[in-house]
């Protein structure tokens, strides 16, 4: 039996003239285009949020949030081209959705309520990393703030988590705004490329304890082919000492380095 007998036999058996077939044929191929499209662009998309927030140096969890809403922006869109190329009409389609983000919205009044309250904290910035903070009945210094909760680790090493809709709705006591010291560092006979060591030292200072949630300065005092010479300037809490912290992850950054102190470059 050739194919033409045996697609003709199939058709038979369906019940499918030959104008049906194509039909479904040629929709079929159009949803698989579609999808085929909506998944790219929403990758793409997301990738393109992350890295700019990245280069941006932003939060990562807001870009985490917006890659994410992009992402099921773009879907929501393709499944609606999906179902109209399907044969659903556009008001069908409108009423369904319409139901889908009502109902959604009165089961998640919470969830949703959290993430605004989370949204608004990560872009005021009332706090920062490493701020030592009383929210309510909680004091610590913050060691996470995400869109859903906010961490503190009080003075005795508890660790204690604090929902977003709770701190959006107390009042907050920030001690460590304006009490900062700057203090500088060497670090010479670097083999790493100049263009990788900013990005380098930001990374590994991230989450030093009682640093400031400023970047550090970096800036080449030389270059040569035997090495580059910085010298990295940061803040952090006043009469906290960080020298052994910083001195110890510059020096497993720069193992090949000579890292060492400066004297304290003024108060800030």
């Amino acid at each position: 039996m050739d194919v033409a007998a045996f697609w003709d036999l199939v058709r038979s058996a369906l019940g499918l003239d030959q104008l049906l077939a194509a039909q479904a044929l040629a929709k079929t191929i159009q949803v698989l285009i579609i999808v085929s499209i909506t998944v790219w662009i929403a990758q793409w998309l997301s990738r393109v949020i992350l890295n700019t927030a990245k280069a941006r140096r932003s939060y990562a969890e807001v870009a985490a949030l917006a890659s994410r809403a992009a992402a099921l922006a773009v879907y929501a869109a393709g499944t609606t081209v999906v179902l109209a190329i399907l044969g659903a009409s556009w008001t069908a389609i409108a009423a369904v959705l319409g139901a889908a983000t009502f109902g959604i919205s009165l089961s998640l009044q919470d969830v949703g309520r959290g993430f605004v309250n989370g949204i608004y904290i990560l872009i005021e910035r009332p706090f920062r990393i490493g701020d030592r903070i009383r929210i309510g009945a909680a004091e610590g210094r913050v060691e996470e703030v995400g869109v859903r909760i906010t961490a503190l680790r009080t003075p005795a090493g508890e660790r204690v988590i604090v929902p977003n809709t709770v701190v959006f709705s107390s009042i907050i006591e920030n001690s460590s705004v304006g009490a900062l010291d700057r203090q500088k560092y060497t670090a010479g006979g670097i083999e790493r490329p100049i263009a990788e060591i900013q990005s380098a030292v930001v990374e590994s200072l991230r989450g030093t304890p009682h640093l400031s949630h400023r970047n550090p300065t970096v800036d080449i005092i030389q270059a040569s082919p035997e090495g580059t010479d910085i010298e990295v300037t940061v803040e952090h809490d006043l009469g906290h000492s960080i020298d052994d912290h910083v001195i110890e992850r510059l020096r497993v950054l720069f193992p090949e380095a000579t890292v060492s102190t400066k004297s304290p470059a003024g108060a800030g």
